[in-house]
Parts: C-alpha cells; sequence; structure tokens
C-alpha cells in the first residue's frame, strides 16, 4: 500500500505537493459544504502550508485569520505561503489559496514562541453530557453538509440546528472519524465543523457562508494528554443578527475542561 493511499482522509486534503513556499493541493467534493470546501478544512490547509514555511516547531500558532473570497471547487489548486516577518519571539506568515489566478481563500497568521509572565485559566466549560451515550450527528440526508461525513458529531442538548429554537447556540463533542492528534491545523478544522448558531433559529435549512474568522490558540497543541481518540466540545453563541449577517463566538475544550482556542466569525445569511 502507498503512503497516500493508506494517509487518512483529512491528511489528504491537507497535503501540499512541491517544495518551499509554492505547492499544490487538490479539492475533493467530499469536503463539500454547499457549492465548495467547507471553511474549516481550508482552514488546515492554510495552517499546513505557514507551518512549512515557517518551518520551527518552537513557534506555535496563535493567531489565525480566514478570508473566504470565493467557493473552492473540486480540483486542483496552487497553496502559496509567505513569511512576511519574523522577530525574535513571533513570525507573522500568510497564504493563499489560488485556482487560475483567482484567490479563492487566504489567512494571515502569528507564529509565536514561549514566553514568561503571567498564568491563569478562569475560563469554565459548560456542564455538558459525556460523549459517550450521544447519538452521532445524521449525515447522508437533505440538508446536512457533506463533510460531516468525515466526523463524528454528538449534540449535547436539546437545542440544534434547524429547530426553531430561540437562543442562537448549542455545543456539540467533535473528533474526526479517522482518529488523528489536535494539532493547529485539526483545531481550525474542529471549530468551523458545526452549523451556525444562527441556524437554530431557522426551521429548515438555508444558505449561510462563512465571509472571514479569526481564531485564536491559548495552548500549544496537540496536548500532551490528549489522544486521537478523543472528542472535543465546540460551542457556539451568537450575539447579534442584522442585515443579513450575522457573528457569532466559538470555542474548543479539551476532554478535560481546558480552553484550548476560541473563534470569532462573520456570516453571511444568504
Amino acid at each position: 500500500m502507498t503512503a497516500a493511499a493508506s494517509a487518512s482522509a483529512f491528511e489528504r486534503a491537507t497535503v501540499i505537493g512541491g517544495g518551499g513556499t509554492a505547492g499544490t493541493s487538490t479539492i475533493d467534493a467530499s469536503w463539500y459544504q454547499g457549492r465548495g470546501a467547507f471553511g474549516g478544512v481550508l482552514a488546515a490547509l492554510l495552517v499546513r502550508a505557514m507551518e512549512r514555511a515557517v518551518a520551527d516547531d518552537a513557534r506555535g500558532l496563535r493567531s489565525l485569520t480566514v478570508h473566504f473570497c470565493g467557493p473552492a471547487t473540486e480540483g486542483p489548486v496552487s497553496v502559496t505561503s509567505e513569511i512576511v516577518r519574523a522577530g525574535s519571539r513571533v513570525t507573522h506568515a500568510t497564504a493563499r489559496i489560488m485556482r487560475s489566478g483567482e484567490t479563492l481563500t487566504f489567512a494571515t497568521a502569528s507564529f509565536c514562541r514561549e514566553r514568561p509572565g503571567a498564568s491563569y485559566a478562569l475560563a469554565s466549560m459548560p456542564d455538558v453530557p459525556p460523549a459517550t451515550g450521544l447519538g452521532d450527528f445524521p449525515r447522508g440526508v437533505p440538508g446536512v453538509p457533506v463533510f460531516l461525513q468525515h466526523l463524528d458529531l454528538r449534540l449535547t442538548g436539546d437545542t440544534f440546528p434547524f429547530s426553531g429554537a430561540n437562543t442562537p447556540a448549542f455545543s456539540a463533542w467533535v473528533r474526526l472519524r479517522e482518529p488523528a492528534p489536535v494539532d493547529a491545523a485539526v483545531a481550525a478544522l474542529l471549530l468551523d465543523s458545526l452549523p451556525p448558531g444562527i441556524s437554530t433559529t431557522f426551521d429548515a435549512p438555508r444558505p449561510i457562508a462563512s465571509v472571514d474568522f479569526r481564531v485564536q490558540l491559548f495552548a500549544p497543541l496537540p496536548a500532551s494528554a490528549s489522544s486521537p481518540e478523543d472528542f472535543h466540545l465546540v460551542t457556539v453563541r451568537s450575539r447579534w443578527a442584522d442585515g443579513g449577517y450575522t457573528e457569532e463566538l466559538r470555542e474548543l475544550w479539551s476532554p478535560a475542561g481546558v480552553l484550548l482556542a476560541h473563534c470569532q466569525q462573520l456570516i453571511a445569511i444568504l
């Protein structure tokens, strides 16, 4: 069996061919949400491109901003990255996914070395049922994105997408169906894996698209105590919607209740 054949779906989706800061990748339709690949897998691909450009394990991803310019449809794409500046402790980088000279998605990021300073963790994980015993999110039915075939996603409460609820918030335990350590790229994917918070207020599926999102990571990843088989909790809540747009805040929690990252999104309601 070749290395490519034995790789997981996530590894194949985020591999970059060629060397240096310019390479190629392939968008697979199995990762679709609507007209193209879902944002989380594109963000993960861009993280991989910038990690390759930074080439320093001591500098972990701390901040990531991704802009979605157009649908990334099935087929080959070019992936480029650039180091904007490398300081003594922080490296700023950028990356693009392009096709035929058109930018489909681009990102900026900050990779940081650890430094001495204050240390505290005041956030508390919501009290939710454990993943064991919860049912897997339905797949292969109308309105459910194709990419969810790659995820094991388990809703934690009575509020769920397209249920006509009053509160634009919900949470779920999530992991890749083919286990993988939750490093920075996987964290970006998991944070974007759930439908938007506003979807709980809808009675039926409707088109929604991310304009951009910003991720901040609070701990080196993957965590030493974590296992590739672990579920991680993703919480979603929206505080505002108007004029055809909505914002939301997402959080990624370790199984032990440690806040690993959060993500703020701007979403267009189509």
